[in-house]
């Protein structure tokens, strides 16, 4: 009798694992309910910069036939953190929801994964999405410093522009400030990176410049400080010389290593930044003209006598 039991208890169960295994079968063959899944990658839900849309992600997909189901995130732990974001019957289409990443209670979710669980009500049945979502509500980090603080846009190779050296927490977009407007950003996110500065279409002068940092979330993180930068093609020391002697000392700011003078009809080329010219034996009002490049700078010169 016990043998007979055992036997009937080893049949019913290989009964039900053939059982079994012929719906799992079934099921394989039968087309998805779901296809043309769409659903967003990245995404923050508190980035400022962003427009409201885009603080959402995307769930979109296709049913095959009408369905009575139910749309829900789930961490990566499988656990479910916001039940709902779309629910009812629906028909043969395709359909959109939107999560905005936040909990049942309302709060934002912490950084991570997350994916979508799509559950047919009437079917007791559960469609995972492989697509992943990740929520990234926190700013890269930035790390700035700068060569050339006193640059030459002229062309000449050497100092024409500022170099500002970054480093970020993660891949994100550069945002230049100049005297606290923004200039534009980069089409590149490598998190390691030159920023460039050329000084297009501003005189010379001192100017402030941040970097800001924009990740591919949205999520912008500002440069914590300011660069003072110093354009000029070629400036003297002075703007008023006053001679009392035979010749004059100039002192002139430049990148290049050949400067051009001219004063009251005389001039030449000198090789240093730092140079003596004659000046006239007449007392009297001149203009000094020194040259770069194309580039001048100007200052006046008055000649006196010489006390004795």
């Amino acid at each position: 009798m016990a043998r007979h039991a055992l036997t009937l208890l080893v049949a019913g169960l290989l009964v039900a694992t053939a059982t079994a295994f012929a719906v799992t079968e079934r099921l394989k063959l039968e087309d998805s309910p779901v296809s043309g899944t769409q659903i967003d990658g990245l995404f923050s839900p508190v980035c400022t910069q962003c427009k409201p849309e885009a603080r959402e992600a995307t769930i979109a997909f296709r049913l095959r036939r009408e369905e009575n189901i139910r749309l829900d995130i789930a961490d990566s732990n499988g656990t479910i953190v916001r039940r709902g974001v779309g629910a009812g019957v629906f028909g043969q289409s395709f359909h959109t929801f939107a999560w905005d990443g936040r909990n049942d209670a309302g709060h934002v979710v912490p950084d991570g994964f997350y994916t979508a669980e799509l559950t047919l009500v009437d079917e007791k049945r559960t469609v995972d999405f492989p697509q992943e979502i990740q929520v990234d509500s926190t700013p890269p980090t930035i790390e700035v410093d700068i060569r050339h603080p006193v640059f030459s846009p002229d062309g000449d190779g050497h100092a024409d522009r500022v170099d500002l050296r970054y480093r970020f927490g993660e891949p994100a977009y550069s945002i230049l400030y100049v005297d606290g407007k923004r200039q534009g950003r980069s089409h590149g996110h490598r998190p390691i990176d030159t920023r460039q500065w050329y000084g297009r279409g501003f005189p010379p002068g001192e100017y402030r410049l941040a970097l800001a940092a924009q990740d591919l979330a949205g999520n912008v993180a500002p440069s914590t400080r300011e660069f003072t930068v110093r354009l000029r093609f070629i400036e003297l020391s002075q703007r008023r010389y006053v001679v009392r002697g035979r010749t004059l000392r100039v002192r002139v700011s430049t990148d290049v290593k050949n400067v051009q003078w001219r004063l009251a009809g005389r001039g030449g080329t000198v090789h240093k930044h730092v140079f003596r010219i004659p000046v006239p034996n007449r007392p009297g009002r001149y203009l000094l003209t020194v040259s770069e490049n194309g580039k001048r700078a100007r200052a006046t010169v008055i000649v006196r006598l010489a006390r004795r």
